[in-house]
């Protein structure tokens, strides 16, 4: 399957989510930015979800800085690759000034997009992580990680694409696991959708804000 855009991968995934049969009342959506706030966005109006975001950078290796050998939020533990981290021999003072640095970046997103983790926000409700789709894993380990310390009733994950091998890795993070198309050939969440522009900042503020008002 290809999805023409992040909103067509959200209403497949509404479709799926809708058969779990969630009480809108007890739940909402952590959707992680930029791309998944775009497929949450259309999952939060079909099933009348509230929509929230969580933050989470990913931490860059060294030399190459868009492989993933881990994630952080801005707050609490990161989760780290620690197999990756040892096979490209990562020092430790990279990794401890790679994690303050990307907790920096995290806790300045939240402050432009007008978010904040409230641990009470959390408790007892069923969280829904979203997001475009899922390469390494790490973004979404994160997120679960962190979301778990504020004891939820039930934590879900929607995801438009990844490979069984990393969904594997993530049953033990999440209760449910929603992703519609699952591919051994998975390289990049890209390649399978037609239109994967890039999102900014402003796009997530302005979707954030309008479910402020509508609420």
């Amino acid at each position: 399957m290809i999805f023409k855009n992040r909103y067509h991968a959200g209403k497949i995934l509404s479709k799926e989510l809708a058969k779990l049969n969630i009480n809108p009342k007890n739940s909402f959506l952590a959707a992680i930015p930029r791309g998944g706030v775009i497929v949450a966005e259309t999952i939060s109006k079909d099933l009348n979800i509230p929509l929230s975001v969580i933050v989470i950078k990913k931490l860059g290796a060294p030399f190459n800085p868009e492989l993933a050998i881990g994630a952080t939020a801005a707050h609490g533990k990161p989760v780290l690759d620690r197999w990756l981290i040892a096979d490209l021999d990562v020092p430790a003072d990279y990794l401890k000034k790679e994690v303050i640095k990307k907790r920096k970046e995290a806790a300045a997103r939240e402050k432009y997009l007008g978010v904040k983790l409230d641990p009470n926000k959390f408790k007892g409700k069923d969280v829904i992580v979203v997001d475009d789709g899922v390469a390494t894993g790490q973004t979404v380990r994160a997120a679960a990680k962190i979301i778990r310390a504020f004891n939820p009733a039930k934590l879900y994950l929607a995801v438009g694409c990844a490979s069984p091998q990393v969904l594997d890795q993530l049953q033990e993070e999440y209760d449910k696991i929603v992703c519609p198309q699952i591919s051994d050939d998975l390289a990049a969440v890209g390649q399978f959708y037609r239109d994967f522009r890039p999102i900014d900042d402003e796009e997530v503020k302005k979707i954030l804000n309008k479910q402020t008002i509508d609420n």
